[in-house]
């Protein structure tokens, strides 16, 4: 049965993540639609108790969650290419990791099954721990978006950085996937349609002023309004077919692996 909420507010998430900007930038809550901030498998999470209508979910999640949501019009999260903040911070070379413990950031959902792909399925290796516990002493760490920038930023104990997003352009070129803007299946038809319109519109209007976001985010992240510029324009806001591919692809090695049930602790 279709969900009427023809006078009921309508919560989306807001993804607090520079490389979410280009959606949110300068979009305010307003009668109809209310921006809650989430961390991207928060998120997740909330839709399982919450009211929460739609945002960006990390795509694991997504494939997760497919009887409760749809995609919203083709907005997302990828890369055909270099991310440049879902890395893996590492004291040894990537081919050395078999038997080691790879502490994973409590924020990611997507990017450790995509790292778990690369290592076991790429560079075969067996044997490594994952684990969102264990930080103290771990040789690799992976982390992502904002957390993943300040790091890099200020580290200087791990020589060793491996992007997943060009990891996985160079094995299975297509592109890597991170979110998808997502809508419950039972929302009333012409509210799915506000949101896409919304988020449609601000989108337009955000990819044409990157260089002023960059301005705003430099003023609190480590890098320069040029660099964010750049990272920015490194991202795919709008699937295409390549997108669609890169999707089918990771669904399909998600499954036969059977990681759609996997989750680190």
């Amino acid at each position: 049965m279709t969900q009427s909420t023809s006078t009921k507010t309508l919560r989306i998430a807001k993804v607090p993540f520079l490389n979410c900007a280009p959606f949110f930038y300068g979009m305010n809550s307003t009668e109809r639609l209310e921006l809650n901030e989430f961390i991207p498998r928060e998120f997740a999470a909330k839709t399982d108790s919450d009211e929460l209508i739609a945002g960006p979910m990390p795509f694991v999640d997504y494939l997760r969650r497919q009887d409760q949501f749809e995609r919203l019009g083709h907005f997302g999260i990828a890369t055909r290419g270099r991310a440049h903040s879902t890395i893996l911070f590492s004291q040894i070379p990537i081919r050395q990791l078999d038997g080691q413990d790879i502490y994973i950031s409590p924020q990611t959902s997507t990017t450790v099954c995509m790292l778990r792909l690369i290592l076991e399925d790429r560079y075969r290796l067996e044997n490594i721990n994952y684990s969102r516990a264990n930080r103290e002493g771990a040789r690799s760490q992976l982390l992502i978006g904002d957390e993943a920038i300040r790091f890099q930023a200020a580290d200087k104990t791990y020589p060793y950085e491996f992007d997943m997003g060009f990891e996985w352009w160079m094995w299975q070129h297509t592109p890597a996937i991170f979110a998808v803007w997502v809508v419950r299946k039972d929302l009333d038809a012409d509210d799915k349609k506000r949101i896409e319109s919304h988020v449609a519109k601000s989108l337009a209007v955000n990819t044409g002023r990157f260089a002023e976001i960059a301005e705003q985010y430099a003023k609190d992240l480590p890098m320069t309004a040029e660099a964010i510029e750049r990272y920015l324009s490194s991202f795919v806001y709008r699937f295409g077919p390549q997108e669609i591919e890169g999707m089918e692809r990771f669904e399909a090695l998600l499954k036969k692996r059977d990681l759609l049930s996997w989750d680190p602790v």
